[in-house]
């Protein structure tokens, strides 16, 4: 079963008894079988888009509530077990702590960078801004136009169209945390 097809059975399974409603209530306001919809919450079947439009019109709920997974009330995740998003040995690590969905309009990345080493920029927002927070050393921010130290336990917005880099020219490992929004 596929992604899709898990947070269309989850969805409509979790929208339809917050409403109170029966599968034959439901069959009677969308004109999907009772079979069908079953299957559909079981994940037994890959709903058509026709039939999604029925569920969702007789539903009264919109599209992406039913196709897009429910926002958790809290998400805990460990940093330390996030796959690598990209890396150079010995340079800096690049880790995903909220990487890029479509629902949730940001996306947020640890970089961790060797003393003597730099990183470029790896975020490609060209109308949005970056904030990012240095959790430990110091972080030299270099623009096309400038230069900037920015301590530990301070943050920094770039809007910039232009390329810019990550330096850590300190002695001890820089970690920083980047924010994009989409």
């Amino acid at each position: 079963m596929s992604q899709l097809e898990r947070n269309i059975a989850v969805n409509l399974k979790r929208i339809r008894k917050s409403k109170n409603m029966s599968l034959d209530m439901l069959s009677e306001r969308t004109g999907v079988s009772k079979s069908m919809l079953g299957q559909i919450e079981r994940g037994e079947s890959n709903p058509t888009v026709a039939t999604i439009a029925k569920i969702v019109e007789g539903m009264h709920v919109p599209f992406e509530e039913l196709i897009y997974p429910k926002n958790e009330a809290v998400v805990i995740i460990d940093n330390d077990k996030q796959p690598v998003y990209r890396e150079q040995e010995g340079v800096y690590l690049t880790r995903p702590i909220f990487p890029y969905a479509r629902h949730r309009g940001f996306e947020a990345y640890e970089v961790r960078i060797e003393p003597g080493q730099k990183c470029e920029s790896f975020l490609h927002n060209e109308s949005g801004c970056e904030y990012i927070m240095v959790m430990q050393g110091t972080l030299t921010l270099k623009t096309e136009e400038s230069t900037y130290e920015i301590a530990p336990n301070h943050t920094v917005q770039i809007c910039s169209e232009g390329g810019h880099s990550y330096l850590n020219r300190g002695e001890s490992l820089l970690v920083i945390n980047v924010f994009s929004a989409a």
